[in-house]
């Protein structure tokens, strides 16, 4: 399995629609990249900084998909571009991209 982990960090003047990130975004991600091979994920949006203070990241998106070439289809395939577009009516802030892979079998 691999997985695609999707980073919003917060800084000045950040903007971030986490209503819109729940209700459009994700549908639309997980609707164009199923045929590609995205087998799930979820979505966590920063509430706070450990201690207190503002969170350092103003959502963390994490997709699985099952194999590497499949991650890759999606992300070049012919609806990337629709969906990376889509991060435009949600947030100001450019997403830090990183592919990754659990380091334990789930429970």
């Amino acid at each position: 399995m691999a997985t695609l982990t999707v980073f919003y960090p917060r800084s000045a003047g950040a903007t971030f629609d986490a209503a819109y990130y729940r209700e459009k975004h994700l549908p639309l991600a997980g609707a164009r990249w199923a045929d590609a091979g995205m087998v799930g994920g979820e979505a966590l949006i920063g509430r706070q900084a450990v201690g207190g203070g503002a969170p350092p990241f103003l959502a963390v998106g994490i997709l699985h998909f099952d194999t590497d070439e499949s991650l890759n289809a999606a992300l070049t395939g012919e609806h990337a571009a629709e969906v990376i577009a889509d991060i435009a009516n949600f947030t100001n802030v450019q997403p830090i991209l990183q592919i990754s892979e659990r380091a334990a079998p789930p429970a």
